[in-house]
């Protein structure tokens, strides 16, 4: 089969688009994914629905315009890649909150999936938020969230990038609350146990209160997380679900 040159300048902004979606998106960020494998998904993805997404009224009539298009598209399949990423934020930020009350942040260890160091129970709520965002069909959702992009935001489209820049900072602070309050039973904990070590160090001057410390908080924490695990399946699906429905609606604000 012999592509035409729109077909080809179609293609290849799908490509950028679902490119930049790969660079931020959850689960398809991570370093463990093998680079090829992720090209060849965005090639293929591509292909699939190179014929059925609306065509541009017209094509950019030389190479630069078209080279800025291209970048239009790749900065459209970032923003609906961080903005899913935000829920990994959100619950990352709990585990790094979480894992200061309880004096954890020093143990430290690497993150292979992106390179950095992070501690215990950060890592560990971040895995367990993948594997939900996996089970659930997360990374279909994504997908499934830029295919429609492509009827609310036509490619080759003007786009305004400020009202959605306001929305996207909205949702972003509606994230970070959604983290503390996910951290908020540890915080608590913590802080009645800190209290207390305050009113015993008063009474009993003589107990080292500071060692006594590194060795309470952490298993009290530890207690306090497996304690609400059960529920934090039920709190991300709800997380993850109300994203994606707001994936679209942040869209919408970018079309001009």
């Amino acid at each position: 089969m012999i592509l035409t040159y729109t077909q080809l300048s179609v293609f290849f902004l799908i490509f950028a688009r679902f490119s930049g979606l790969m660079l931020l998106a959850p689960f398809f960020n991570m370093k463990g994914l093998f680079s090829l494998a992720k090209v060849s998904l965005v090639f293929w993805v591509s292909v699939l629905i190179m014929f059925v997404v609306p065509l541009p009224q017209s094509l950019p009539s030389s190479i630069y315009i078209y080279f800025f298009a291209l970048l239009i598209e790749l900065v459209i399949g970032l923003i609906i890649g961080f903005t899913a990423n935000l829920i990994m934020l959100a619950i990352e930020f709990a585990g790094a909150i979480m894992d200061t009350q309880a004096g954890l942040s020093s143990a430290s260890v690497l993150d292979p999936t992106s390179g950095k160091n992070a501690a215990l129970l950060e890592l560990l709520m971040k895995y367990l938020s993948i594997m939900i965002f996996v089970i659930i069909n997360g990374h279909h959702m994504v997908l499934s969230a830029v295919f429609e992009s492509f009827s609310v935001i036509p490619l080759g489209q003007p786009v305004d990038f400020s009202a959605g820049s306001q929305y996207l900072f909205t949702l972003g602070t509606s994230l970070f609350l959604i983290g503390l309050k996910l951290a908020a039973p540890i915080i608590l904990v913590i802080f009645i146990v800190d209290f207390s070590f305050g009113i015993l160090n008063k009474v009993a001057e003589q107990v080292n209160v500071f060692q006594l410390g590194f060795q309470v908080k952490p298993t009290v924490a530890v207690i306090i997380f497996l304690g609400i695990s059960p529920n934090f399946g039920n709190v991300l699906i709800g997380i993850i679900e109300t994203i994606m429905d707001y994936l679209v609606n942040l869209l919408g604000f970018f079309v001009s």
